[in-house]
This record gives C-alpha cells, structure tokens and sequence, in this order.
C-alpha cells in the first residue's frame, strides 16, 4: 500500500511539472507575439459632395495609410452650405478637426478665428506653387495653408440642344441669351445656375459681375446693374428658375447631364463624373461668354492643419501630397489643375476638353481673400436669391445689398 502511493504522488509530481512546463511554453509564446503598433488617427474634414472626386479621396487617403504603420488618416463629409459654419463653430469650441480642406476664400477668415500650423518651411514644394494658389494662405510672407488643386469657372453646353435651336457656343452676353431663349422647350431650361447661398453660387456669379466692369462694392452702379438684369431678363422669359437658390454644382451638373439643362456654369471637375454617368452625352465647354476680354474666377481648395497633438502627422500626410510625381498621377483624376507649372504643363495629354481649362485659368482673376469675404459673400448670393425669386424691385434690391457691403467693410477699417 506505501509502494502504491508512493507511485501515485511520484506521479502527481511529475503530472504538475509537466503542468508548469507547458504553462511557461504558453507564457513565452504569448509574450514572443508582436503588438500591432498604434496608429494616430488623424481627422479631416472637407466638402466636396460628388461621388466620384469623393472616391478619389478615399482611395488617396487609402493609399497613404498603407504607405506606413503609424498614422491613419479619417475622412468625413460635412455639407458645403454648412461646412463654413462646422467649422467656426468647431474653432470657438476649441475641437476642429486636425485637417480641414477648406474653399480658398474662406482660409483667412477661419485663419483670422484660430490660426493654422505654418507650412512655410515644413514643405518645401510651396515655394514652386502659383503665386494666386498660395496667396489665399499667405500671411506676412509665411504659407499657413496648403494648396490641393486649383480650377475655375467656363461654360457647358449641350451640342445637340445647340444644333437643333440653329446657335453657336455663345462668344458674348447677347448670344448667350439667344441660345438660352431658343434652347429653352418643355422639360428643358435653356440655362441654370447655382444660386444657393454658398460660396459656389458667388463663384458662378463673379465672372459675369466682372465682365460687365463691376464689382462686389459697385453692385448699385450701371454696370453692377446691368449684370444683375441680365438675371432678370433670363427669369423673366421663363429660363432661370427659382429651383436654382437651391442648387449646388453638383445638383447643378446632375440636372445637365440628365437633359434638364442645356447650359450651365460649371468646374473642370464635372467633366469626369459627366462622362462617367452619360458617355454617350455629346457637350462642350468654352470659355465665359465674356466678349472679347476672357474673364474666369479661379478657385480651389486649400488644407489647413490644425495646431495641436496630431499636427506633424496632418503635415506627413500633406508632405505624401505635395510630392510632384504622385501629384501627377492623382491630379487628372480628380478633374483638378495642378498648382504647380512644372505638373499642370504636363497634364491631360490626350483630352482637348480638360486642356482647355489650363487655357483658361492662365487668365483667371482670384477672388478677394480677406476675413471679411464670408460676410461680403453672403451679401451678394442674397441678392442672387432676391433677384431669380423676384423680391422687391432691382433697384431696391441693389441699394440695400450696396449698404450692406459698406457697412461690413467699415467695421474692419
């Protein structure tokens, strides 16, 4: 019976060293498992509401978060009517995002409520930008922005529509109107544009302002006038309607590629998505229908980086952008012009369509970029509303947007 158990302990003793020898086996093997390292998450927030420039994004950001292990960059969608708005409010509560892909007329304004990180030495590759790209994101000689792609505005015509009401792509106002007039049938607007009260809306406003040799502080004069009834003219014989005050580009393109409009003012940015949807659309672009001067407003996106605990990983993803040969391999895809000579001379190789917008931006006019253009902004796309619903006669409607701008413009003297 003493045999017996001593038998039996010898092997419960033996049974728990087995026991403690597997357990260390499985311990160290834990511990031999590497961490996945982790990763900031870096939070941007831009505007731009067309499916496929949305796309493209995503795949841009996808490719920088697996070109490393330590960073990862977050998209998220906020509205243009709203994004202004997000934004300052997000400024005064101290909890902006760490990136942010701004219009460019509204950097100073945003930069003037909490400033951004300067860029100026930290990429290297501003100093090769377009004078008008970075000068929305200049201040006292230092760069606080940076600039993704820049654009501006021409005019898209349906070609069938124009055959068939016997016009030609308009070269001046006058013809403009013709075209409008004779292209405009049942279920078809000979014309549209954004009126919605954005930044789109003054963008597509401005060219035709200018070109009649007025401008924001001169809406009262003859010339602001005369701009002004052409809207009128147009909404009166039944073209421009009131669907327009709320319309985005991107609707507005929508509405053109489905054979609602035959005209409108629109991007470079539209042409890829159009001819994504409808391939079998026949259209055209020319430049402003200005008369023998080219008038265009050029425009853009600028990103701004935050100042805070995930800012030099916001600039290591500006730096992957800023890189001039995957510039040139990400730009055309998003219908954008580069805001570099050395990248933009070499673009669109093939399409006649795309190049004529590098024609066009050689002579575009940059809007104002002061902190007081958000509020002179909305003055104008106001009166925009005012004029295509009809409120109030025209001289009313100019004499108090008139007031208005001098009064904003006397409290930043």
């Amino acid at each position: 019976m003493a045999e017996t158990y001593g038998h039996f302990k010898a092997g419960r003793l033996l049974a728990a060293g087995i026991l403690v020898f597997l357990l260390c086996i499985t311990g160290c093997a834990k511990e031999s498992v590497p961490k996945e390292p982790e990763k900031t998450e870096v939070v941007l927030w831009y505007y731009w509401d067309i499916g496929k420039i949305q796309r493209e994004l995503a795949n841009l950001i996808d490719e920088f978060n697996e070109s490393q292990d330590r960073i990862i960059v977050r998209a998220q969608y906020i509205p243009d009517e709203s994004f202004k708005k997000r934004l300052a409010l997000s400024a005064a509560d101290d909890k902006m995002p760490d990136l942010a892909l701004m219009d460019s007329s509204d950097f100073k304004y945003m930069h003037g409520m909490k400033a951004f990180v300067d860029l100026t030495d930290e990429i290297p590759q501003l100093q090769e930008y377009f004078p008008q790209a970075v000068e929305p994101c200049t201040v006292e000689d230092r760069i606080y922005g940076m600039p993704f792609g820049v654009n501006c505005l021409a005019l898209y015509y349906n070609k069938n529509m124009m055959e068939e009401a016997g016009c030609l792509p308009p070269e001046n106002w006058e013809e403009f109107y013709d075209a409008a007039v004779k292209m405009t049938k049942e279920g078809v607007d000979g014309f549209a544009m954004s009126a919605l009260q954005s930044e789109e809306a003054m963008f597509s406003f401005l060219p035709l302002l200018w070109s009649m040799g007025a401008d924001v502080d001169t809406l009262n004069s003859p010339e602001g006038r005369q701009a002004f009834q052409l809207l009128v003219n147009l909404r009166d014989s039944g073209i421009l309607r009131k669907q327009c005050i709320s319309l985005t580009l991107s609707d507005l393109m929508k509405q053109f590629e489905a054979g609602n409009i035959a005209m409108m003012f629109n991007t470079s940015m539209a042409i890829g998505p159009i001819r994504e949807h409808r391939p079998d659309l026949e259209f055209g672009v020319v430049s402003v229908p200005s008369g023998e001067e080219e008038v265009t407003v050029s425009g853009g996106e600028i990103f701004g980086v935050t100042s805070g605990d995930h800012e030099k990983e916001a600039i290591e993803f500006l730096k992957f952008l800023a890189d001039k040969d995957r510039m040139a391999g990400y730009m055309d895809n998003f219908g954008l012009l580069a805001p570099i000579e050395e990248v933009q001379s070499r673009q669109y190789p093939t399409d006649e369509m795309q190049r004529k917008f590098i024609d066009y931006y050689k002579s575009a006019r940059s809007r104002e970029f002061t902190k007081m253009w958000p509020k002179i902004s909305l003055v104008v796309t106001d009166t925009l509303s005012q004029v295509i619903i009809g409120e109030g006669t025209l001289d009313d409607i100019l004499e108090e947007a008139a007031f208005n701008i001098s009064e904003i413009r006397k409290e930043n003297q």
